[in-house]
């Protein structure tokens, strides 16, 4: 059985998916809910003087949950796209060692 030409993925896609999924991996790294005091410290001394950051300082749960949220569906989506590349075998090859 054929893939349809749009299911096809080249090497060089694949490659680029693996890329996309660090970048999103990283990005979601710092929307991580342990970060998540000084992530809402810096967005509320940068948003001070705000309509913005009067709200977010009058909901903080609500802006925490937010962020929280954020962070699952960015690593999600990262970890999707690594391992799509992964089965596509155009992820980077790991060294491996072999034991005799």
């Amino acid at each position: 059985m054929t893939m349809p030409a749009e299911d096809v993925i080249t090497l060089p896609e694949a490659a680029a998916s693996e890329r996309r999924g660090r970048a999103w991996l990283l990005w979601s790294f710092l929307l991580c809910p342990c970060h998540l005091p000084l992530t809402l410290a810096v967005l509320a001394s940068v948003l001070a003087g705000t309509s913005f950051g009067v709200v977010l300082r009058e909901h903080t749960w609500v802006a925490g949950s937010v962020i929280s949220v954020a962070w699952v569906v960015g690593t999600g989506y990262g970890l999707g796209l690594i391992r799509r590349a992964d089965r596509l075998k155009g992820a980077c090859p790991v060294p491996t060692t072999s034991r005799r």
